[in-house]
């Protein structure tokens, strides 16, 4: 089994996670605690609170939700341009030679009218 790599603070990167999941477990228990105190003093502010406290609790999984929904749908997107630029590059390149072809029989056509007269 490989050892794992110790990152620049000396913790493994299951260490670092561990202490960063546990550090977040005090933070939110105190913004929990201060919400209550805040509603027992302004009752009124409690729904603010409570969409405010969605959106912290949110803020931890919710890049990872938006990443996955829009990354598909971007690729897709992505995709569908690179069709569409490169159906316009051919499109382009077949009238560029009709009209180059044009050119040259019109070119042709009038040098040999002047040849005649």
């Amino acid at each position: 089994m490989p050892k794992e790599e110790k990152q620049a603070t000396g913790k493994t990167a299951a260490e670092g996670y561990a202490a960063e999941e546990g550090a977040q477990a005090p933070s939110l228990l105190t913004s929990a605690a201060l919400i209550g105190v805040g509603a027992l003093i302004e009752p009124e502010l409690l729904a603010g609170m409570a969409i405010g406290a969605g959106i912290v609790l949110a803020s931890r999984w919710l890049p990872n939700i938006v990443g996955d929904l829009v990354r598909p749908i971007a690729k897709t997107a992505v995709k569908a341009g690179y069709a569409a630029v490169t159906a316009t590059r051919e499109m382009v390149a077949e009238v560029t030679e009709q009209v180059e072809d044009l050119m040259a029989e019109a070119r042709a056509e009038q040098e040999s009218a002047e040849h005649l007269h």
